[in-house]
């Protein structure tokens, strides 16, 4: 009895370590270079970029499959809007945030989220029973929509990725990073025109005439207009040129509207070659500077 006992120990052990060999089976690791992008509020178009993930699987046995069919999600983020939106914080948090979307198709169409419907769905493909180890590796796609009043600074957000395998089970998660730069920059949004003066010779009040501007700043940052000259003479008369805020603004992100105002004094005669009727003309450029 006790032999008999033995040898049925000893088959129940090379049963389980039989069991145990069969159980090899394909691992999978997801990485991402993430992206960096280097935003002007400024401009009014939206900014794109692209970035890249691969996934990485081993076989762990010849006899393993030679494909692993495999879904891609990505999270909101650390910096969530609702409804999920996401969007990447300067240092220190705050209100100071640049919105962003990430997509699988293009940039704008076909986002890149938390669930079945919008993840990327993609196949490694071993080829051979005696290939060990392969890869898959697609783009994504990154918008940061225009015209944003945000400040100057360096975004960052942390995207969680999830790797799931064909019947929806996680079996890997790695991090996506997101640098957005947001660069100090100002525009004119209506760049000042013509300055027209209608002058009769000594006629008893001013002649004044304006033109607008606008100015469209990154938020926080400090800039001062001035001009090339601040007057002149055309036609032998003397014109003064003024700034309605010559100082030091501060910018909203806001276009901020000013005026170029000039003024030609009464009483002058002029200098008008021709007959009595006749409207002489003249022109000298000026330059309005805007310095941040």
């Amino acid at each position: 009895m006790s032999v008999s006992y033995a040898s049925r120990i000893v088959l129940a052990a090379l049963l389980c370590t039989c069991a145990l060999r069969a159980q090899a089976a394909i691992t999978c690791q997801v990485t991402s270079t993430g992206f960096t992008a280097v935003y002007s509020e400024t401009i009014a178009t939206a900014n794109d970029t692209t970035g890249s993930y691969t996934v990485t699987c081993t076989r762990g046995l010849t006899s393993d499959p030679i494909t692993f069919a495999y879904t891609l999600r990505a999270n909101d983020g650390l910096n969530a809007n609702a409804p999920p939106t996401n969007r990447a914080a300067a240092p220190g948090g705050g209100v100071n945030r640049i919105n962003y979307e990430l997509y699988r198709t293009a940039a704008g169409t076909g986002p890149w989220n938390n669930t079945t419907a919008t993840a990327f769905a993609g196949t490694v493909i071993f080829g051979t029973t005696t290939t060990m180890s392969a890869s898959d590796s697609k783009p994504f796609y990154a918008r940061i929509p225009a015209l944003q009043n945000v400040k100057a600074s360096t975004f960052t957000d942390t995207v969680t990725m999830s790797l799931l395998n064909s019947v929806g089970t996680t079996v890997d998660t790695d991090t996506l990073a997101v640098t957005i730069i947001n660069t100090t920059s100002c525009q004119f949004t209506t760049p000042p025109g013509t300055m027209t003066f209608n002058y009769t010779s000594f006629q008893t009040t001013a002649a004044t005439a304006n033109t607008p501007y606008s100015v469209r700043c990154t938020s926080g940052v400090s800039y001062t207009p001035s001009l090339s000259a601040t007057g002149g003479t055309l036609l032998n008369l003397p014109y003064t040129l003024t700034l309605s805020n010559p100082a030091t603004v501060s910018a909203n992100g806001l276009p901020q509207n000013y005026t170029i105002n000039g003024s030609i004094a009464a009483g002058l005669s002029g200098t008008c070659a021709g007959p009595a009727a006749v409207i002489c003309t003249g022109q000298q450029p000026r330059t309005l500077t805007i310095t941040y």
